[in-house]
């Protein structure tokens, strides 16, 4: 690759690569350097230091694995099923999804030893989780029972993300349709309070 054709976004997804195949440690300058085919003073040219670009993956990461998701589904006319479903199946959606998950998996065992990480995987995290809750609240249920169904969806989905189970590409989304159906028609807490009493 030509220096003068590098871009700083280069320089990310080739970090990135580098840290979803291995850990936080195999990212470093010179064998970036020296798997892009170029000097250090391309890196230089972009960033300050090793700690700018690391930065940078979690902005990346953070934009591209959360926000964009989200705001994909938020200009689709989709009723809070639909949304639900779409987050549940996201985790199933080929090597594009795979990729994602290795990146992800690095990034959180990065997280349990570096401060700057483990700040973007907890706002990541929370962002994520309210999302899902108000999806739940859009459904009828309550605020404690929209916060507690979105972290047991979230934890499926990273559980999903992980899990090489065996069955089928069909099959798990087959089963995330189900748990979707399954969640969507959950009585809220004030029906059913009604319902008892």
């Amino acid at each position: 690759m030509n220096n003068t054709k590098l871009t700083r976004d280069d320089w990310i997804n080739s970090a990135t690569k580098q840290l979803a195949t291995g850990s936080i440690d195999n990212v470093r300058i010179d064998s970036l350097s020296k798997k892009l085919g170029i000097t250090r003073g391309s890196f230089y040219h972009h960033f300050k230091n090793r700690q700018e670009l690391l930065k940078a993956i979690l902005d990346k990461w953070r934009l591209n694995a959360t926000e964009s998701v989200i705001d994909g589904l938020n200009r689709k006319d989709f009723s809070a099923q639909k949304k639900l479903l779409e987050l549940m199946t996201l985790p199933l959606r080929g090597n594009k999804s795979f990729d994602a998950a290795s990146v992800e998996l690095s990034l959180r065992a990065w997280a349990r030893r570096d401060e700057m990480a483990r700040s973007a995987i907890e706002e990541v995290d929370a962002y994520r989780i309210k999302y899902l809750k108000g999806i739940f609240i859009e459904l009828g249920h309550s605020t404690n029972q929209s916060s507690d169904l979105a972290y047991l969806v979230y934890s499926y989905m990273m559980a999903t993300s992980i899990l090489t189970t065996g069955n089928s590409l069909t099959e798990q989304s087959d089963r995330a349709k189900r748990l979707t159906n399954f969640l969507a028609d959950i009585c809220p807490i004030s029906e059913c309070q009604r319902k008892i009493s």
